[in-house]
């Protein structure tokens, strides 16, 4: 299951509207806090005190806090890489080290007593396989991409399906961060482009973000980077959520197929689909109500396959439907007809254009915002649909 989590920056935030906001998010299923440490002022006894209030609200609302800390803040607390006492005072469920020791005291902080979490950058590999080489246990560390305030700033796609992927081959945990669209929204700094990890991302609704995120498949948690997401971002990523993770029961009447069909703990990723005018509510139901769409990923080529509903449905009848369009084009969400029985009650989502030919019926399309999404769908992949 995926680890959902937001961020807040004390020096602009009132422990009011922070508790408000906490309240909020852990109601919609929310786990974990981000802050930034060293931007609060004062002495230690000040810092430690304020952050005392500040996680004994998160953990009020079961939520676990991460804090940013750089080696300004780390020094200033009298920390060392022995002595995290003043971050066990604060109750900081998690150091986000902005900086490295780049010595076998970083093995020394990744293992400490206190059983504080140690997140590093996706970026420090080589600080990190010093740090394992160095016997730093894996399992109290983990790692975070950067967000990025400002436009045009954020890495490429494929910079970061490189490093999600590097991480997770070596068992260590990665986060991500997606970015509200609220007007009025703030970071660290007096910034209001969102906060991103990925560039491409500054510009969608949070919930694209988010079944992008889910969608490229290798990483665990999802942060909100911004503050303060609205209400009805934080409602649209439940109802992505609540598609995506599902318990499917098995269904005993499907004979053999039974165990065919997804069932258990199943993993989806859900798409929205504008429905063309027609549709019947047989097609609604395949198309809808079956438990889990993919493609064995054998001819991912002009579209996306899903076969099993075409076993389970034959013998219906789907009669073909005029399609008012002359090529199929990526994106477009078809179901066979009768008139190729064979296959009747498949349903393909489009990835190439394709001639009308009158052996599909046009179902919908999906929404133009999510497309993209499309090209992280591997073989096996479960996908599901929302009207």
């Amino acid at each position: 299951m995926i680890q959902l989590g937001v961020s807040l920056y004390p020096e602009q935030e009132t422990l009011k509207d922070v508790e408000a906001y906490l309240a909020m998010a852990s109601a919609y299923g929310f786990t974990k806090v981000f802050t930034s440490m060293f931007s609060v002022k004062g002495t230690r006894e000040e810092v430690v005190g304020y952050f005392k209030e500040f996680t004994k609200i998160a953990h009020k609302y079961n939520m676990k806090v991460s804090g940013d800390c750089n080696s300004e803040f780390f020094e200033r607390m009298g920390a060392t890489e022995r002595d995290l006492s003043a971050f066990k005072d604060m109750g900081i469920d998690i150091i986000r080290m902005d900086f490295s020791f780049h010595d076998q005291r970083d093995a020394v902080l990744i293992n400490n007593k206190d059983n504080i979490g140690i997140e590093m950058s996706t970026a420090f590999i080589e600080v990190i396989e010093g740090a394992i080489a160095n016997g730093a246990n894996v399992e109290n560390l983990s790692t975070c991409h950067n967000f990025y305030p400002q436009k045009y700033t954020a890495p490429s796609m494929e910079a970061i399906r490189r490093l999600n992927g590097y991480w997770r081959e070596k068992g260590i945990k990665t986060a991500i961060f997606i970015s509200s669209a609220k007007e009025g929204t703030h970071g660290p700094w007096p910034v209001s482009d969102g906060l991103p990890t990925i560039e491409e991302h500054r510009q969608l609704p949070i919930e694209v973000q988010l079944t992008h995120c889910l969608a490229m498949g290798d990483v665990d948690e999802i942060l909100i980077g911004n503050a303060f997401a609205g209400e009805e971002e934080f409602k649209a990523i439940r109802r992505v959520m609540d598609k995506a993770f599902v318990t499917i029961p098995v269904n005993e009447n499907l004979g053999f197929l039974k165990d065919y069909v997804a069932h258990g703990d199943v993993r989806r990723i859900p798409f929205y689909v504008e429905l063309e005018e027609g549709v019947t509510d047989l097609e609604r139901e395949i198309l809808f109500d079956f438990p889990s769409h993919s493609d064995m990923g054998d001819c991912m080529h002009y579209m996306l396959r899903s076969r099993l509903p075409r076993i389970l449905y034959r013998g219906r009848s789907i009669p073909e439907r005029k399609c008012h369009k002359t090529h199929y084009t990526k994106g477009d969400v078809v179901i066979v007809n009768d008139n190729l029985a064979h296959y009747l009650g498949e349903i393909q989502v489009v990835l190439k254009d394709m001639p009308v030919d009158g052996q599909r019926n046009l179902i919908g399309r999906i929404r133009k915002d999510e497309i993209f999404i499309l090209d992280e769908i591997k073989a096996g992949d479960g996908f599901t649909f929302m009207e």
